[in-house]
């Protein structure tokens, strides 16, 4: 499968393009004017990414994904070249070895030929977060283990948690509310379809396959969020395959689909700048946005795996709830000062974690032999091809937290604009013991800087 894949993306690279603002002002690499200045102020004048997007159209390139910040194309090397100078080409990343990921590189400087005045740089896209391949046999509809108290299993103990019964029983069950998640895929898995959820997957781009899930990911994401929010209508931005990953492409696909929430239960492989932007943009449109604060990474400007802490999008770190209700910060979930964004802390609430070394603490339904299936069987005492995993970490505390997020929007809290943690604050419960594995302790009070306000569950029903 990589094989193919790196064949495939031999023949179609992928670009970034950054329309020039309407004020001049440029983020570039220095996000943290997001700080000083509002999201608009670096858009372009109306009409600009239509007229970049029908140029470049006509060039014979694909116009991937769009929104009012930027644009992803792709096209055959040497069209690349034609239209911004150099080629791009798939290298693999030299740093990360125990299992194959690629991205593009150019061969020099980028720069568009075409409406240049309208343009404000080209960018090789970054990769996403660890990728893998899989094959898929047939999976089972039930959990192939003995219940064990010290898993999660789902739907029923993520509605436990999140508090979510009384608002199933009084119709709170995120009907009506669009949530995207943009992630690695969504498998058509017996459980999604025993319990009736309402799903739809779209490739970041067109090279693709919607119909698999290589890394496994997203489907057991997918199901944590499902838990909580049953009646969502949640569409999957399919962002990566086995060894390649687009996070700003996916993420600008999801933009487009106008939604009230986006999940994102992943970082970048080294700074995305423009990545913030995008964000930014998707807050001001009103879109809630939760980012994954990360298992140990952080935003470090040096680190290699970068968090996303976006002002305005709501971070979520980890909280380990033990069979007796006991609630500690979870040690295997990140906490930071955000290095990008000074004075920012991470996270800003958190959901269900579990603790090392494994994490084991959700059963989750994901695509039979992809990478995730495999490599958790080694220690979760599930079957390699089986199509379930015992796994978790703040990713899939960030697709518990959507969950609740949707069940909020569909009771109008926020009115239509963008939720904060502020707005979820009381919802939290209170945890105050335990060390996140980047070395943050409660201290014995709440909120604090290893788990924000706490533990999110449902808002009380008004």
């Amino acid at each position: 499968m990589s094989d193919e894949e790196l064949a495939r993306f031999e023949r179609c690279g992928v670009l970034t393009v950054v329309p020039r603002s309407a004020t001049g002002l440029t983020l570039g690499d220095d996000p943290a004017l997001l700080l000083r200045h509002r999201a608009q102020e670096f858009l372009p004048a109306p009409g600009t990414v239509d007229r970049l997007a029908d140029a470049y159209a006509r060039e014979g390139l694909a116009v991937e994904a769009r929104t009012e910040a930027g644009l992803t194309v792709s096209g055959a090397p040497a069209l690349l070249a034609d239209v911004f100078g150099h080629a791009v080409r798939p290298v693999r990343n030299k740093y990360i070895r125990e299992t194959v990921r690629r991205e593009f590189a150019a061969a020099g400087p980028l720069r568009s030929r075409l409406h240049t005045e309208l343009v404000a740089e080209v960018r090789a896209p970054r990769a996403g977060f660890e990728l893998g391949a899989g094959a898929p046999p047939a999976p089972r509809a039930t959990p192939p283990l003995p219940r064990d108290a010290r898993y999660l299993r789902l739907p029923e103990d993520a509605v436990r948690l999140a508090d979510a019964g009384r608002a199933h029983e009084a119709g709170v069950r995120g009907d009506g509310v669009r949530v995207v998640m943009v992630d690695t895929g969504l498998y058509d898995h017996p459980h999604h379809r025993a319990h009736g959820y309402r799903t739809t997957v779209v490739p970041a781009l067109s090279a693709l396959d919607p119909a698999v899930d290589e890394r496994g990911h997203g489907t057991a994401m997918s199901a944590l969020l499902l838990a909580v929010a049953p009646a969502a209508e949640l569409t999957m931005v399919k962002m990566a395959c086995a060894s390649f990953s687009f996070p700003v492409a996916a993420f600008q696909r999801a933009v487009e689909l106008a939604p009230d929430v986006i999940s994102c239960s992943w970082g970048t492989l080294r700074a995305e700048p423009h990545l913030h932007l995008e964000v930014a943009n998707a807050l001001r449109r009103g879109i809630t946005v939760l980012f994954a604060a990360g298992n140990g990474s952080t935003d470090r400007r040096t680190a290699m795996f970068q968090s996303v802490a976006t002002p305005g999008a709501i971070t979520v770190g980890g909280v380990h709830v033990a069979p007796d209700g006991r609630r500690r910060a979870a040690d295997l979930a990140s906490s930071y000062r955000s290095d990008v964004f000074p004075g920012r802390r991470v996270p800003d609430l958190s959901g269900p974690c579990g603790m090392l070394p494994n994490g084991d603490y959700v059963v989750f339904p994901t695509q039979p032999g992809c990478m995730f299936d495999r490599r958790n069987s080694a220690y979760d005492n599930t079957a390699p091809d089986d199509g379930w995993l015992v796994s978790s970490g703040t990713s899939g505390a960030t697709a518990y937290a959507a969950g609740v997020v949707a069940l909020a929007v569909q009771q109008g809290i926020g009115n239509g604009r963008a939720l904060t943690a502020a707005d979820l604050a009381d919802a939290c419960l209170p945890v105050t013991e335990g060390r996140t594995l980047t070395g943050d302790d409660c201290g014995g009070l709440c909120p604090n800087e290893a788990v924000g306000h706490g533990l999110l569950t449902v808002p009380g029903l008004a």
